[in-house]
């Protein structure tokens, strides 16, 4: 009986309730579309920086990150056996070093990375990257080149790079390569400064016969804190150590805990314009139907029958809002996750100098849309608080003087 006086009331007035749900409306929009947005550019900074190119786990000699020394290098078979550990899929060695590339009159130094070209292409993916040229292996040995490189020293594939550095223990290491292939990495930071070989031609030029500095652990989960204890409790860690990608990027994830707790406030702020908003409504149409509420009263319906009803009336705008709030802000969340937000000018700066893509996405987890839509629905209750005041003080000879 109440839940059918509710909704005969909803569809009475329809102006009054087309008000009150298109406020929830723009509210799960608003919230929804921003959080997306935030969360987005989040999972693109680890995607390009984190699961594209270094992983989410590494493993080093003792020492190595710090002073990054072809000294400290390791056998990958002393590590081998952490892929027998579930929830670890593989194990890409690397050797990272530094060396002075030169082409014709142009001379820049260059972290000079060895891959394994087969395990990059099979699990990072390494060949989706190429936009020029081909990819290497060992049948096509050569380098490829950050796409910030190419343009800083004016390459083109063909082109020969000379290079000059220091090898393991001192030696000097020394070669000449040819250009291959052009790779975007995703990120202008290491664009710029990044050359990658083969891993026999890295370990020929820098002198380190089956040695390597690092290897990518790879997982087939998120959980890379799992993997990393598994990783410890394997390995011999009085010689090696297993870092994840927040001890070896503690930038990154200074700046993503800043960031978000400015978000956290920019979201109180919102949700305060929003329950402001939502309340002037709800004040609005709580005056508007005094005069129905004391005649309810007037005829003998109980205040508290009257206060079911107008939270009933509540609780189904709400939903048909929240509903319809997520159904409008799917193909925006969607069409910027397939159409990334590409920042210019002063914004595309600031980015790029802190080593970011400037392309924000937004995020599909769905756990973001259900979080807020749950909390306006929440909201949208706790305004209507004032509703459920204002009929228990009704005095039903006053309201209907109105």
């Amino acid at each position: 009986m109440l839940l059918k006086l509710a909704w005969r009331n909803i569809f009475r007035n329809k102006r009054r309730s087309l008000i009150t749900v298109s406020s929830i409306i723009f509210a799960v929009l608003f919230a929804v579309f921003m959080r997306s947005l935030q969360y987005g550019a989040y999972d693109n900074m680890l995607k390009n920086i984190v699961g594209s190119y270094m992983g989410y786990i590494q493993v080093h000699n003792k020492g190595f990150w710090e002073e990054k020394t072809l000294d400290n290098s390791f056998a990958i078979s002393d590590i081998q056996e952490i892929t027998n550990q579930d929830g670890i899929t593989y194990l890409s060695p690397r050797i990272e070093g530094f060396a002075l590339a030169s082409f014709g009159e142009v001379s820049k130094p260059v972290a000079l990375l060895g891959l394994d070209a087969a395990l990059e292409k099979q699990y990072i993916k390494l060949d989706q990257k190429i936009i020029e040229g081909t990819y290497f292996s060992a049948a096509n040995p050569g380098l490829l080149i950050g796409k910030g490189v190419k343009e800083i020293m004016k390459l083109q594939v063909g082109d020969t790079l000379v290079f000059l550095g220091q090898g393991y223990q001192g030696s000097i290491a020394s070669g000449v390569y040819p250009i291959v292939g052009i790779v975007d990495l995703k990120t202008p930071e290491l664009n710029k400064r990044t050359v990658l070989m083969n891993l026999e031609q890295a370990q020929s030029f820098f002198a380190l016969p089956d040695m390597v500095t690092t290897a990518v652990v790879g997982i087939d989960h998120d959980d890379w804190q799992d993997a990393q204890q598994k990783a410890i409790s394997t390995l011999d860690t009085s010689s090696l150590e297993v870092m994840n990608w927040q001890e070896m990027l503690p930038e990154l994830k200074q700046l993503i805990a800043v960031d978000k707790a400015g978000g956290m406030f920019v979201l109180l702020i919102l949700y305060s314009i929003i329950a402001f908003s939502l309340f002037g409504t709800v004040l609005m149409l709580t005056e508007e139907r005094s005069f129905e509420y004391g005649v309810l009263v007037a005829i003998g319906m109980d205040k508290s029958k009257v206060i079911q009803v107008a939270i009933l009336e509540t609780i189904l705008m709400a939903i048909a809002g929240v509903i319809a709030g997520l159904i409008v802000a799917f193909p925006f969340v969607l069409y910027f996750n397939i159409n990334p937000i590409n920042l210019s000018g002063q914004m595309q700066e600031v980015v790029e100098r802190f080593g970011f893509e400037a392309l924000i996405p937004t995020s599909l987890d769905p756990s973001i849309a259900l979080t807020h839509a749950g909390i306006i629905f929440l909201i949208v209750l706790i305004v209507n608080i004032y509703t459920i005041v204002k009929i228990k003080n009704l005095n039903p000879i006053t309201a209907m003087r109105k």
